[in-house]
């Protein structure tokens, strides 16, 4: 069984796109007590949150399960390559600390995206950003 990590910090996802005019994206934050909010992020603002709500008893089961497992505090605070134009940011903070993955820009959902070749950290951000995405959804 996959060892289970207490949620003792808000757990935050940006998805942030840059371009002409400036960042844009999306900020998904799960609290210790499961509640959830996502929130639009333009420019240097982060707007109030349009969707709010809770994980359920079998989300917050594998939520913990899957933090165990990937070992979000073991993240490295850069991933990919440096600064691109217009580069897609995926952002996690976690506990005080940021992991902060660089990919080229365009779109694509969270799950198809794929972090530098042979990169386990890139793959496991990725990972739970699109987790956290997908259980937020409904």
């Amino acid at each position: 069984m996959a060892q289970e990590c207490p949620l003792w910090a808000a757990l935050t996802i940006k998805d942030t796109q840059y371009g002409f005019a400036g960042a844009t994206g999306t900020v998904w934050t799960i609290a210790p007590d499961f509640t959830f909010t996502i929130a639009r992020h333009i420019g240097l603002k982060i707007l109030d949150p349009y969707k709010q709500g809770r994980l359920t008893p079998e989300q917050q089961v594998h939520f913990k399960a899957m933090l165990g497992r990937v070992g979000v505090s073991k993240l490295p605070k850069r991933l990919g390559s440096g600064p691109r134009v217009n580069a897609r940011i995926i952002t996690l903070s976690y506990d005080g600390a940021d992991s902060v993955l660089t990919l080229p820009p365009g779109g694509g959902d969270l799950r198809s995206l794929r972090g530098p070749a042979g990169d386990d950290s890139a793959a496991a951000l990725l990972e739970i950003a699109g987790t956290v995405k997908e259980m937020t959804a409904s």
